[in-house]
């Protein structure tokens, strides 16, 4: 038998007990009934808890990797990734409903972009309302005001309205973002073999905002693509409302161990990318 040729997109989604979740997203992808060849990678962080055994028998086209303990979200992705043979790879959460023709928007945008590394979909709230998912570099105290009271003060809600790009409104064009929300990014193969995998010293939280910088580093450009549209189940676990919090909610401990080191790692570097500029 003659080797397939090799796919046009490669679909990767890492969950970690999340059954419901992934039975649904797979069966929105069925329904989307894509017009581009694919191959569809499941890397499942908790293999013990059924979810691997329900995909193989009920989505057979899907390629489960499981995990030998819980890599977090990073290393999911990239052992998937370096398995992954299309000419694109689309990250895809567990808690995101995909609609028939959305993803081909992205796609043709890449075919019609070739200096664009990474790009994103508008995401939206079940409500229809528009969620923030694509931002600005942050500065250190960026992560104090997103997930504590701190937030809610004039000076973090100043800090907060301008990290968020919520001054560029209305976000209804594609336009260069300095970070995309990692929840849904389509990326250029070959540009993944210049700026590198994930770096999975991150457990959770940050990888996106690494791997754009990184692109940028490179003169690659990020783009949000709002023509492109998918509706995202977002629950903000690691906010904490209380200083106790930080031992009680280990999203918590996660984003701020992977904000730590995200700031030591650019310390002093400079944003490599500062003009927002939308896109012909």
């Amino acid at each position: 038998m003659e080797p397939k040729a090799d796919p046009k997109v490669s679909f990767v989604t890492v969950c970690y007990k999340t059954p419901g979740l992934i039975r649904m997203l797979l069966k929105g992808a069925e329904r989307a009934n894509f017009k581009f060849s694919y191959e569809y990678f499941l890397v499942n962080n908790a293999p013990e808890d059924g979810t691997s055994q329900m995909v193989r028998e009920k989505f057979p086209w899907v390629q489960v990797i499981d995990s030998t303990r819980n890599v977090g979200f990073g290393a999911g992705n990239n052992l998937a990734i370096r398995r992954a043979r299309g000419q694109y790879v689309m990250l895809l959460n567990p808690d995101l409903t995909i609609f028939p023709d959305e993803i081909e928007k992205l796609v043709k945008f890449m075919d019609e972009h070739p200096d664009v590394a990474l790009a994103g979909p508008g995401l939206f709230n079940p409500d229809g309302t528009r969620q923030d998912s694509c931002y600005r570099q942050p500065n250190i105290m960026i992560p104090l005001y997103r997930r504590t009271v701190f937030g809610r003060l004039p000076q973090g809600r100043r800090a907060i309205h301008h990290y968020l790009m919520r001054d560029c409104q209305p976000m209804d064009k594609a336009q260069e973002v300095d970070v995309l929300m990692a929840s849904a990014i389509i990326m250029r193969r070959s540009a993944l073999e210049e700026i590198g995998l994930f770096d999975e010293s991150y457990f959770m939280y940050f990888e996106e905002m690494d791997i754009c910088r990184r692109a940028w580093e490179k003169k690659w450009r990020v783009v949000y693509v709002p023509d492109s549209k998918l509706v995202h189940y977002h629950q903000r676990e690691s906010r904490i409302d209380w200083p106790w919090h930080i031992i009680t909610n280990r999203p918590a401990r996660a984003h701020i161990i992977s904000a730590l080191y995200y700031f030591r790692k650019f310390w002093r570097k400079p944003n490599p990318h500062k003009l927002q500029r939308p896109i012909e």
